[in-house]
């Protein structure tokens, strides 16, 4: 079944994931020294060729299971596009990071001759210096972001071919957001002001309606908004809109203060956001410059 490949090559993709992270952290860890990072650099490179294997294996299910189908509702050539471009760009970061460590591996092998012993041992002490060690660990680290990103980006979009539409309130929504620090991911104040209590209760998937709101947050923060406001209101025609923007002089006190991790801002999550908002049958519309947009429930 396309459920059980699908999660499959999720699974994989998420194993990979987990793996550079881990790596990162041993590499930023005071009790492992120079050969403890040698010896575990040949696995690491197996482990992220094995990845980027895992990523197009990931698209392929990705765009057979919006193409592919029987479902007319969830044919989606464009959704298939966003999620394919997402994943595309993270195989390319991961294939990268494997060329720098397999360079790495390759300089720190034991020297080959025919010392035994402390000797050879020494050698390897010395294969990964300090400047060395840092600089992978810098990009390691750029790579597992990369990869949490994308990741998140394509579930989101796969979301969608089983919408599951609940009663929601969208500030719960919202308080339900993680304020933890992501790691190399900057925490953003916003605030939410909402004049009528009903404007806040939609109905809608909380997975794309959480991960949308998420996203525009992301792209007006891109576009130069330091603290970005949002304001829930009702419109005469009974629906709900979530307006994202800096804050009006004459705008009242917020009724909620949130730090949230500063999500994707880029132009492949906003093609994201923008699948995802129609699918979900959510309007979604962005102003003038991307420092204000608007979805309509």
């Amino acid at each position: 079944m396309l459920g059980e490949r699908l999660a499959a090559a999720l699974g994989a993709a998420r194993d990979g994931a987990a793996g550079i992270e881990s790596f990162a952290h041993l590499l930023g860890s005071r009790r492992v020294g120079p050969r403890g990072v040698a010896l575990a650099l040949p696995e690491v490179c197996e482990g992220c060729a094995a990845l980027v294997v895992a990523l197009d294996s990931l698209s392929a299910a990705v765009r057979d299971g919006f193409v592919d189908t029987d479902s007319a509702a969830a044919a989606d050539a464009a959704a298939a596009d966003a999620a394919c471009a997402v994943l595309g760009h993270a195989g390319v970061e991961v294939a990268r990071l494997t060329d720098e460590l397999s360079r790495a591996a390759a300089g720190a092998s034991p020297a080959r001759g025919s010392g035994r012993g402390r000797a050879d041992r020494g050698g390897s002490e010395r294969g990964i210096d300090a400047r060395q060690r840092l600089g992978l660990e810098a990009s390691v680290r750029r790579t597992a972001r990369e990869l949490s990103g994308a990741l998140r980006l394509s579930e989101l979009v796969i979301a969608t071919l089983e919408l599951r539409p609940t009663p929601l309130d969208l500030i719960d929504v919202l308080r339900n957001w993680s304020a933890a620090p992501a790691e190399g991911r900057p925490v953003v104040g916003i605030s939410i002001a909402s004049s009528d209590g009903r404007a806040n209760e939609v109905e809608g998937d909380v997975r794309a309606v959480s991960g949308l709101m998420e996203l525009a947050v992301g792209m007006v923060s891109a576009a130069g908004v330091a603290s970005p406001h949002l304001t829930v209101s009702r419109l005469s025609d009974g629906r709900s809109m979530v307006r994202i923007a800096e804050r009006g002089p004459r705008e009242g006190a917020p009724a909620v203060a949130l730090d949230v991790v500063l999500r994707d801002g880029g132009e492949r999550a906003a093609a994201v956001a923008r699948v995802v908002a129609r699918r979900a049958r959510i309007e979604l519309v962005e102003g003038t410059g991307g420092r204000v947009v608007t979805m309509t429930f």
